[in-house]
């Protein structure tokens, strides 16, 4: 039985951070996966407002930036590595990677961050695709995103690889880690 659990349902904490929606939206995805098991209550919260203490399984994601996760998840992994150590984890990333590297590739490049970081057991590590809407960008972001097109060789367009039905299976997936005999 996982930690904390004494009879009544197991519990989930996704954890993420976001800077235009997507990753909010793909952790909401997962939440719902994971709510589709029967036994487990499952909690979705901002990085800034994310306590794991009482939870038995912490999901964590962040959106790729400049080649990295953003900086908040990385310092809650550092800051929260005592309460995390004896936890089950789930890790996932969300980026618009134009297609141009094969997911182990993104997993390795990405992930491996969050990874290194991760004080707990991780049990499953996912890349999502991400939606981008140029319009949308910040002066900062709409320059880096110019940049890495041009490096890429791919018109700026927008981009949409959200994938509900992926999340959610993803979700449902890490749920079944807290499954009591």
């Amino acid at each position: 039985m996982p930690d904390g659990v004494t009879g009544g349902l197991a519990r989930v904490l996704i954890i993420y951070d976001t800077r235009y929606g997507s990753t909010k939206t793909v952790a909401r995805w997962i939440a719902e996966g994971a709510a589709s098991e029967r036994h487990v209550e499952v909690v979705v919260r901002n990085v800034a407002e994310a306590d794991p203490r009482g939870f038995d399984l912490i999901v964590i994601g962040s959106p790729i930036y400049e080649e990295h996760p953003l900086p908040s998840v990385v310092n809650f992994l550092a800051a929260n590595r005592d309460r995390l150590i004896d936890k089950d984890l789930a890790l996932f990333v969300v980026c618009v990677d134009y297609g141009a590297m094969p997911k182990e590739e993104l997993v390795h490049r990405y992930v491996a961050d969050l990874q290194a970081r991760a004080a707990g057991r991780v049990r499953a590590i996912e890349v999502f695709g991400g939606y981008l809407d140029v319009e949308k960008l910040s002066d900062t972001d709409r320059k880096l995103i110019e940049d890495f097109a041009k490096l890429m060789g791919v018109p700026i367009t927008q981009v949409n690889k959200l994938d509900k039905q992926r999340a959610r299976k993803f979700g449902a997936q890490v749920a079944h880690f807290l499954e009591r005999p």
